[in-house]
């Protein structure tokens, strides 16, 4: 009778999610970063991670949303359902986000190391900027809008993602802060990036956008 108590406490309840959390975030790093200790990748470890880590930030997402609707409990299953559901489309992500960002970077420093020579320099600079902030705005909400609306091709999802960052920018200036805050427990705290890092991270931002998302995609469902 204790046993079924405490089973069914709300301590049990917080424990019980930390733990899956934890597995989750086990879950995350291990497949982000296989492929790099597969192929020993000291010459492209960025490009050898980043074919794993926004498919596996995805999936991650997903398992959280899935578990606050109520439709699955487990972790592993879920996980690579998702993986597999979302890999290519997550991969293609990947390729534009990061050709975007060199071509960003590589404006905003041109535009800056001229930024005192005329006013073209000056306007493509504040320009830069501008694209980079909806950029940021949109990357930031593209996993939830991913996981959350079914069906859409991938200008869609992006263009959504953009729109869902404007739309709710409180919540993308507080996303924003979420990740800088992991980053920074990254650097300082490894181990605990280790144990409930990135699922901390994709569970807070979940609980945060979870009834503004379920209110749309139920919207979005019943419209097809």
């Amino acid at each position: 009778m204790r046993k079924d108590g405490f089973m069914k406490s709300g301590l049990y309840r917080v424990l019980d999610y930390i733990a899956r959390l934890v597995i989750l975030n086990i879950l995350v790093l291990i497949i982000s970063f296989l492929l790099l200790l597969i192929f020993n990748g000291e010459k492209w470890p960025l490009i050898i991670t980043a074919l794993t880590f926004l498919p596996s930030i995805v999936s991650g997402f997903k398992v959280v949303k899935d578990y606050e609707d109520g439709k699955n409990p487990s972790i592993f299953k879920p996980f690579f359902k998702a993986f597999k559901q979302y890999y290519i489309k997550s991969l293609i992500y990947t390729v534009i986000i990061g050709l975007v960002g060199v071509l960003l970077l590589n404006s905003y420093s041109v535009f800056n190391a001229h930024y005192s020579e005329g006013v073209v320099y000056v306007i493509g600079y504040y320009l830069t900027i501008s694209i980079i902030l909806v950029a940021l705005l949109g990357v930031v909400q593209l996993p939830l809008v991913i996981v959350n609306f079914d069906g859409l091709g991938i200008m869609q999802y992006l263009k959504l993602s953009i729109v869902m960052g404007f739309k709710e920018l409180l919540s993308s200036a507080i996303i924003i802060v979420i990740i800088g805050l992991i980053a920074i427990v990254g650097v300082v705290y490894p181990t605990v990036l280790a144990i409930i890092g990135f699922s901390g991270g994709v569970y807070s931002i979940t609980k945060l956008t979870y009834k503004k998302y379920s209110l749309l995609s139920s919207r979005h469902t019943h419209d097809e």
